[in-house]
Protein backbone atom coordinates (compact mmCIF):
# COMPACT_ATOMS: atom_id res chain seq x y z
CA UNK A 1 0.00 0.00 0.00
CA UNK A 2 2.74 2.25 0.81
CA UNK A 3 4.24 1.76 -2.58
CA UNK A 4 0.94 2.45 -4.56
CA UNK A 5 0.96 5.52 -2.63
CA UNK A 6 3.62 6.76 -3.61
CA UNK A 7 2.96 5.79 -7.38
CA UNK A 8 -0.22 7.59 -7.29
CA UNK A 9 1.30 10.58 -6.03
CA UNK A 10 4.19 10.49 -8.81
CA UNK A 11 1.40 10.01 -11.74
CA UNK A 12 -0.48 13.30 -10.25
CA UNK A 13 -3.34 11.06 -8.48
CA UNK A 14 -3.41 12.56 -5.11
CA UNK A 15 -3.03 16.13 -6.04
CA UNK A 16 -5.31 18.48 -3.86
CA UNK A 17 -7.57 19.63 -5.10
CA UNK A 18 -8.76 16.24 -6.82
CA UNK A 19 -9.62 16.56 -9.97
CA UNK A 20 -12.67 14.96 -10.99
CA UNK A 21 -14.30 14.13 -13.72
CA UNK A 22 -16.38 17.19 -13.62
CA UNK A 23 -13.58 19.23 -14.02
CA UNK A 24 -12.52 17.62 -17.58
CA UNK A 25 -13.87 19.19 -20.20
CA UNK A 26 -16.98 17.63 -22.18
CA UNK A 27 -14.42 17.05 -25.55
CA UNK A 28 -11.86 15.89 -23.31
CA UNK A 29 -14.25 13.52 -21.59
CA UNK A 30 -15.83 12.08 -24.43
CA UNK A 31 -12.11 11.26 -25.54
CA UNK A 32 -11.85 9.14 -22.23
CA UNK A 33 -15.08 7.76 -23.07
CA UNK A 34 -14.06 6.42 -26.35
CA UNK A 35 -10.99 4.59 -24.96
CA UNK A 36 -12.74 3.02 -22.16
CA UNK A 37 -14.80 1.46 -24.75
CA UNK A 38 -12.02 0.54 -27.04
CA UNK A 39 -10.97 -1.25 -23.64
CA UNK A 40 -14.43 -2.90 -22.89
CA UNK A 41 -14.22 -4.65 -26.32
CA UNK A 42 -10.64 -5.83 -26.03
CA UNK A 43 -11.93 -7.42 -23.05
CA UNK A 44 -15.28 -8.73 -24.40
CA UNK A 45 -13.92 -9.33 -28.04
CA UNK A 46 -10.42 -9.91 -27.55
CA UNK A 47 -7.60 -7.44 -29.31
CA UNK A 48 -7.93 -8.04 -33.28
CA UNK A 49 -11.43 -7.15 -33.67
CA UNK A 50 -11.43 -4.10 -30.89
CA UNK A 51 -8.26 -2.88 -32.87
CA UNK A 52 -9.48 -2.88 -36.40
CA UNK A 53 -12.90 -1.70 -34.84
CA UNK A 54 -11.06 1.30 -33.20
CA UNK A 55 -8.04 2.18 -35.38
CA UNK A 56 -8.28 4.88 -38.25
CA UNK A 57 -7.52 3.36 -41.76
CA UNK A 58 -3.81 5.18 -41.19
CA UNK A 59 -3.61 4.06 -37.47
CA UNK A 60 -0.17 2.68 -36.73
CA UNK A 61 1.37 0.63 -33.88
CA UNK A 62 5.26 -0.53 -33.38
CA UNK A 63 5.51 -4.35 -34.26
CA UNK A 64 8.29 -3.62 -33.84
CA UNK A 65 8.40 -1.19 -36.83
CA UNK A 66 5.58 1.44 -37.46
CA UNK A 67 3.16 -1.32 -38.81
CA UNK A 68 -0.59 -0.63 -40.31
CA UNK A 69 -2.93 -1.67 -37.31
CA UNK A 70 -5.88 -2.62 -39.53
CA UNK A 71 -4.12 -4.64 -42.31
CA UNK A 72 -2.28 -6.12 -39.50
CA UNK A 73 -4.83 -7.72 -37.71
CA UNK A 74 -6.91 -8.04 -40.43
CA UNK A 75 -4.34 -10.52 -41.67
CA UNK A 76 -4.75 -12.81 -38.39
CA UNK A 77 -7.42 -15.38 -37.92
CA UNK A 78 -10.85 -14.01 -35.95
CA UNK A 79 -10.40 -14.54 -31.95
CA UNK A 80 -12.42 -17.68 -30.81
CA UNK A 81 -14.31 -17.40 -27.06
CA UNK A 82 -13.11 -17.63 -24.56
CA UNK A 83 -9.79 -15.68 -25.21
CA UNK A 84 -6.60 -17.05 -24.30
CA UNK A 85 -5.77 -13.30 -22.63
CA UNK A 86 -7.09 -10.59 -21.74
CA UNK A 87 -5.31 -7.27 -22.19
CA UNK A 88 -7.84 -4.69 -20.37
CA UNK A 89 -6.25 -1.16 -19.65
CA UNK A 90 -8.16 2.47 -18.24
CA UNK A 91 -7.25 6.28 -18.92
CA UNK A 92 -6.41 8.45 -16.29
CA UNK A 93 -4.52 11.00 -17.82
CA UNK A 94 -4.80 12.99 -21.03
CA UNK A 95 -5.06 16.14 -23.19
CA UNK A 96 -6.77 17.93 -26.33
CA UNK A 97 -6.04 20.47 -28.82
CA UNK A 98 -8.24 23.87 -28.08
CA UNK A 99 -9.85 22.86 -31.46
CA UNK A 100 -11.27 19.94 -29.90
CA UNK A 101 -10.22 17.07 -32.54
CA UNK A 102 -6.48 16.13 -31.83
CA UNK A 103 -5.90 14.43 -28.26
CA UNK A 104 -4.05 11.77 -26.55
CA UNK A 105 -4.89 9.63 -23.11
CA UNK A 106 -2.73 7.51 -20.80
CA UNK A 107 -3.02 4.58 -18.53
CA UNK A 108 -2.54 1.51 -17.49
CA UNK A 109 -2.45 -2.10 -18.86
CA UNK A 110 -2.70 -5.41 -17.70
CA UNK A 111 -2.35 -8.29 -19.51
CA UNK A 112 -3.86 -11.70 -17.97
CA UNK A 113 -2.91 -14.97 -19.44
CA UNK A 114 -6.49 -17.41 -19.55
CA UNK A 115 -4.97 -20.78 -19.77
CA UNK A 116 -4.22 -23.37 -17.67
CA UNK A 117 -0.57 -21.96 -17.74
CA UNK A 118 -1.60 -19.19 -16.03
CA UNK A 119 1.12 -16.85 -16.37
CA UNK A 120 2.34 -13.89 -14.14
CA UNK A 121 -0.42 -11.10 -14.98
CA UNK A 122 2.00 -8.25 -17.30
CA UNK A 123 1.52 -4.66 -16.54
CA UNK A 124 2.21 -1.47 -18.38
CA UNK A 125 1.30 1.55 -19.33
CA UNK A 126 -0.57 2.64 -22.52
CA UNK A 127 -0.38 5.51 -24.78
CA UNK A 128 -2.44 6.20 -27.47
CA UNK A 129 -2.88 9.44 -29.93
CA UNK A 130 -6.74 9.74 -31.02
CA UNK A 131 -8.40 11.90 -33.75
CA UNK A 132 -11.44 12.84 -34.24
CA UNK A 133 -13.10 11.30 -37.72
CA UNK A 134 -15.79 13.54 -40.25
CA UNK A 135 -18.53 11.15 -38.61
CA UNK A 136 -17.74 12.46 -35.18
CA UNK A 137 -15.96 9.26 -34.01
CA UNK A 138 -12.89 9.08 -32.21
CA UNK A 139 -10.47 6.65 -34.02
CA UNK A 140 -6.78 6.02 -32.59
CA UNK A 141 -3.75 7.36 -34.86
CA UNK A 142 -0.85 6.12 -33.17
CA UNK A 143 -0.79 3.44 -30.32
CA UNK A 144 2.37 2.37 -28.06
CA UNK A 145 3.04 1.48 -24.65
CA UNK A 146 5.96 0.61 -22.09
CA UNK A 147 5.88 -2.95 -20.29
CA UNK A 148 6.81 -1.80 -16.22
CA UNK A 149 7.61 -4.83 -13.63
CA UNK A 150 4.38 -4.05 -11.57
CA UNK A 151 1.12 -2.01 -11.58
CA UNK A 152 1.89 1.61 -11.14
CA UNK A 153 -1.86 2.75 -10.69
CA UNK A 154 -5.27 1.05 -10.42
CA UNK A 155 -7.52 0.54 -13.64
CA UNK A 156 -10.27 2.64 -11.61
CA UNK A 157 -7.92 5.58 -11.01
CA UNK A 158 -9.98 8.74 -11.40
CA UNK A 159 -9.16 10.65 -14.96
CA UNK A 160 -7.57 13.97 -15.15
CA UNK A 161 -6.91 16.37 -17.75
CA UNK A 162 -3.79 17.30 -18.45
CA UNK A 163 -2.42 20.53 -15.91
CA UNK A 164 -3.44 24.16 -17.15
CA UNK A 165 -0.72 26.44 -18.24
CA UNK A 166 0.21 29.30 -20.52
CA UNK A 167 -0.29 28.21 -23.84
CA UNK A 168 -0.45 30.27 -27.40
CA UNK A 169 -4.11 31.15 -27.61
CA UNK A 170 -5.43 29.75 -30.95
CA UNK A 171 -1.65 28.72 -32.02
CA UNK A 172 -0.98 30.02 -35.20
CA UNK A 173 -1.62 29.04 -38.98
CA UNK A 174 -1.91 25.03 -39.23
CA UNK A 175 0.50 24.75 -41.81
CA UNK A 176 3.13 27.00 -40.06
CA UNK A 177 2.48 25.43 -37.18
CA UNK A 178 3.45 22.27 -38.55
CA UNK A 179 6.97 23.12 -40.52
CA UNK A 180 7.88 25.33 -37.05
CA UNK A 181 7.12 21.64 -35.43
CA UNK A 182 9.14 19.70 -37.36
CA UNK A 183 11.72 22.12 -37.59
CA UNK A 184 11.88 22.26 -33.69
CA UNK A 185 11.82 18.00 -33.37
CA UNK A 186 14.91 18.00 -36.25
CA UNK A 187 16.64 20.93 -34.28
CA UNK A 188 16.51 18.45 -31.36
CA UNK A 189 18.17 16.07 -33.21
CA UNK A 190 20.99 18.50 -34.35
CA UNK A 191 21.75 19.35 -30.65
CA UNK A 192 21.74 15.83 -29.60
CA UNK A 193 24.05 14.41 -32.19
CA UNK A 194 26.70 16.78 -30.70
CA UNK A 195 26.74 15.54 -27.35
CA UNK A 196 24.43 18.41 -25.51
CA UNK A 197 21.59 15.56 -24.53
CA UNK A 198 21.00 16.94 -21.45
CA UNK A 199 20.88 20.81 -22.81
CA UNK A 200 18.33 19.77 -26.10
CA UNK A 201 16.04 18.03 -23.19
CA UNK A 202 16.00 21.05 -20.89
CA UNK A 203 15.60 23.33 -23.68
CA UNK A 204 12.00 21.87 -25.51
CA UNK A 205 10.15 19.89 -22.53
CA UNK A 206 7.54 21.51 -20.90
CA UNK A 207 7.23 22.15 -16.97
CA UNK A 208 4.45 19.78 -16.89
CA UNK A 209 5.87 16.84 -19.40
CA UNK A 210 5.92 13.40 -18.74
CA UNK A 211 8.51 11.17 -20.20
CA UNK A 212 7.51 7.06 -20.74
CA UNK A 213 10.41 4.69 -21.17
CA UNK A 214 10.67 0.68 -20.72
CA UNK A 215 10.85 -0.54 -17.46
CA UNK A 216 11.40 2.81 -15.97
CA UNK A 217 8.57 4.73 -13.80
CA UNK A 218 6.69 6.95 -15.59
CA UNK A 219 8.31 10.35 -14.88
CA UNK A 220 5.83 13.41 -14.27
CA UNK A 221 6.99 17.03 -14.30
CA UNK A 222 10.13 19.14 -13.46
CA UNK A 223 10.85 17.69 -10.27
CA UNK A 224 11.05 14.01 -11.37
CA UNK A 225 12.74 14.31 -14.93
CA UNK A 226 15.51 16.63 -13.88
CA UNK A 227 17.64 14.03 -12.41
CA UNK A 228 17.24 12.00 -15.48
CA UNK A 229 17.82 14.78 -18.07
CA UNK A 230 21.09 15.37 -15.93
CA UNK A 231 22.12 11.71 -16.67
CA UNK A 232 21.40 11.83 -20.28
CA UNK A 233 25.30 12.49 -22.29
CA UNK A 234 25.23 10.11 -25.10
CA UNK A 235 24.53 11.54 -28.19
CA UNK A 236 21.28 10.93 -30.25
CA UNK A 237 20.30 11.00 -33.92
CA UNK A 238 17.39 10.60 -35.37
CA UNK A 239 14.44 12.31 -37.65
CA UNK A 240 10.77 12.43 -37.91
CA UNK A 241 8.68 10.22 -40.18
CA UNK A 242 5.36 11.97 -39.84
CA UNK A 243 3.83 14.81 -37.55
CA UNK A 244 0.48 16.52 -37.21
CA UNK A 245 -1.07 19.45 -35.69
CA UNK A 246 -4.68 20.38 -35.17
CA UNK A 247 -6.39 22.79 -37.20
CA UNK A 248 -6.11 25.13 -33.77
CA UNK A 249 -2.29 25.12 -34.43
CA UNK A 250 -1.31 25.08 -30.91
CA UNK A 251 -1.03 20.96 -30.11
CA UNK A 252 0.57 18.36 -32.42
CA UNK A 253 2.20 15.27 -32.46
CA UNK A 254 5.56 13.95 -34.02
CA UNK A 255 7.12 9.93 -34.54
CA UNK A 256 10.16 9.28 -36.15
CA UNK A 257 13.49 6.96 -35.27
CA UNK A 258 15.77 7.34 -33.03
CA UNK A 259 19.48 5.64 -31.92
CA UNK A 260 21.34 6.40 -29.19
CA UNK A 261 24.95 6.06 -29.30
CA UNK A 262 25.98 4.68 -26.40
CA UNK A 263 27.98 1.65 -24.99
CA UNK A 264 24.65 0.08 -25.10
CA UNK A 265 23.70 1.69 -28.35
CA UNK A 266 19.50 1.47 -28.54
CA UNK A 267 17.92 1.62 -31.39
CA UNK A 268 14.13 2.40 -32.14
CA UNK A 269 11.09 4.77 -32.24
CA UNK A 270 9.55 7.76 -30.61
CA UNK A 271 6.24 9.63 -30.28
CA UNK A 272 6.05 13.36 -29.14
CA UNK A 273 3.17 15.39 -27.99
CA UNK A 274 3.65 19.27 -28.51
CA UNK A 275 1.93 22.26 -27.24
CA UNK A 276 2.92 26.45 -27.66
CA UNK A 277 3.68 27.95 -24.70
CA UNK A 278 2.88 31.16 -24.59
CA UNK A 279 5.47 32.88 -26.64
CA UNK A 280 4.72 31.02 -29.19
CA UNK A 281 7.50 28.14 -28.86
CA UNK A 282 6.92 24.43 -29.03
CA UNK A 283 7.54 21.88 -25.89
CA UNK A 284 7.42 18.30 -25.33
CA UNK A 285 4.36 17.62 -22.98
CA UNK A 286 4.53 14.02 -23.63
CA UNK A 287 7.77 12.00 -24.79
CA UNK A 288 7.88 8.33 -25.21
CA UNK A 289 10.07 5.40 -26.76
CA UNK A 290 9.50 1.72 -28.38
CA UNK A 291 13.05 0.36 -28.74
CA UNK A 292 13.78 -2.05 -31.15
CA UNK A 293 14.93 -5.68 -29.98
CA UNK A 294 18.41 -6.82 -30.66
CA UNK A 295 18.94 -7.74 -34.38
CA UNK A 296 15.94 -5.56 -35.87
Amino acid sequence: MKRLFWVLLGLGLLAMPALTQQSVSPALLELANAERAFARMSVEKGVRDSFIANFADEGINFTPHPTNTKEFYGKRPAQVLPLPVTLNWSPIYGDIAQSGELGYTTGPFTLTDNTPAKRPTQHGMYFSIWRKQVDGKWKVLIDLGIQLNSAVAPLDAPFQSALKWKVRSGGQDADKALASLLATDRAFFANAKTGAVAEAWKHLLSEHARIHRNGEFPLVGKSAYSAWVKSQSSAITGEPIKAEVASSGEFGYSYGKYEIHATKPEKGYYVRVWKLDAKGNWRIVFDITSPLPEGK
